[in-house]
């Protein structure tokens, strides 16, 4: 059985211990991106990761949260939008109380609402608290008139009150809407450029994905064909979201796909690959090591300089993903060797989380966390970073959150609650 052949069979099989990871893995081969959680952290020179995060610092009525919980049932999934007004030890919740949604929805939140796309239509509805700090269903906004069929909840982006941005892969085109007025704006970008033959362009609207400087916003651009496979080149798009231009389209083939992004102490943007990239990338195509180009401050293309190899600052096989340290580094992971066995791991659990530093260039393996069993994900909540980690248990999932400590300190547990993961967020 060839490599290829053998990961995608793990991919079906295995159980993912990193979230929506269960779902990113399959819905990539069929050209799509996992998920857009609105979180991020910002470091370095006037950068920030994405905008839309939902903070909106300590309101009246005290700080609130979004626990997106995601449960299997039958042929379909469900998510509840479920609210606690604590994000700590001591956190206890029903996973199911809140407003039910058909579908593994990933919701994207910004203002104190929460926007969630429905699964059955081209259509997204924002849910609003209501005096007992429970989400209510609110107004809704069909994409159908500019001949959309489907809005993935990955693919939508919210740049301010007035602004936001739903991508149309098969269009290959940014829709402006207004998540307000819940109206469409009558603006679109052309994205034509990014169009290769045989190839379908992929706009990583990610939670770790884009780099907002000021105005200008940074997002990692791949590529996949029919069959979801990467066309191993990495992508960066530069938009103006104040005039909506495009300021610049880099791509670069020395390392594998872009995906999301960890900004050094300097401001310097470097660009990770996912899971379901990375290994095939590395183990499929001649060995080839994981590297990680660049996008130096203020600038917005690819750094012509060497980049950065992940491969090697790991276990020096494929490696993935990147999750700041809130100091100077950032956490990773890279396949065990060990654990890889020759790819003949069902569970497919085979990563294992590694950190390194920028200032020292020094990494180390985290002996403290467990193995994943693909892409290392995180998520902002209120200017806190958590690592959320799945596994299954006797009566279905359970979705345990990593805290990353200050100062590089490795990511402890805080809590835990039944379900998988599909939205962690600050309301207020």
């Amino acid at each position: 059985m060839s490599f290829q052949a053998k990961l995608e069979g793990q991919q079906s099989r295995q159980t993912v211990q990193s979230g929506p990871a269960r779902r990113a893995s399959s819905l990539h081969r069929s050209s799509l991106v996992a998920l857009a959680l609105s979180a991020g952290v910002g470091c370095g020179e006037e950068a920030t990761v994405i905008p839309s995060n939902g903070s909106n610092g300590d309101a009246a009525g005290g700080p609130l949260y979004l626990i997106a919980t995601t449960f299997s049932a039958g042929d379909q999934d469900e998510t509840y939008l479920v609210t606690s007004p604590t994000f700590d030890a001591t956190t206890t919740i029903d996973s199911t109380r809140g407003p039910k949604l058909i579908g593994g929805v990933v919701p994207t939140v910004f203002g104190g609402a929460v926007y969630a796309p429905d699964s059955q239509g081209p259509v997204i509805r924002r849910f609003d608290l209501d005096a007992d700090d429970q989400l209510q269903p609110g107004p809704e906004l069909s994409f159908a008139g500019v001949g959309m069929t489907t809005v993935l909840s990955w693919h939508v982006y919210i740049v301010n009150e007035t602004k936001g941005y739903v991508f149309d892969p098969g269009g290959a085109r940014l829709i402006v809407w207004n998540p307000s007025t819940m109206t469409l704006t009558g603006a679109q970008i052309d994205l034509q450029a990014a169009v290769r033959e045989g190839w379908s362009p992929n706009l990583v609207f990610e939670h770790s994905g884009p780099v907002r400087r000021d105005s200008t916003l940074l997002i990692p651009l791949g590529w996949t064909d029919i069959d979801g496979n990467s066309r191993y080149a990495s992508g960066v798009l530069a938009l103006d979201t104040a005039t909506d231009e495009v300021l610049s389209l880099d791509e670069d083939e020395r390392c594998g796909e872009t995906y999301a992004n960890v900004v050094a102490p300097n401001g310097d943007a470097y660009f990770l690959p996912p899971d379901w990239s990375a290994a095939p990338h590395f183990f499929a195509d001649l060995h080839q090591p994981t590297c990680v180009l660049r996008v130096r401050a203020g600038q917005t293309t690819f750094d012509d300089g060497p980049p950065l190899d992940l491969s090697a600052l790991g276990s020096g096989l494929a490696a993935a993903a990147g999750v700041p340290d809130g100091n100077s580094g950032f956490f990773f992971n890279a396949v065990d060797e060990a654990l890889w066995d020759g790819g003949n791991n069902e569970g497919g659990a085979v990563w294992r989380v590694w950190h390194y530093d920028f200032e020292t260039a020094a990494s180390r393996l985290v002996e403290t966390l467990p193995t994943w069993s693909g892409t290392l994900y995180y998520v902002n909540v209120g200017g806190d970073f958590f690592i959320p980690h799945s596994q299954p248990t006797a009566t279905g999932e359970q979705t345990t959150l990593y805290g990353v400590g200050t100062g590089g300190t490795d990511p402890t547990p805080v809590f835990s609650f039944e379900g998988d993961w599909f939205g962690l967020a600050r309301l207020r």
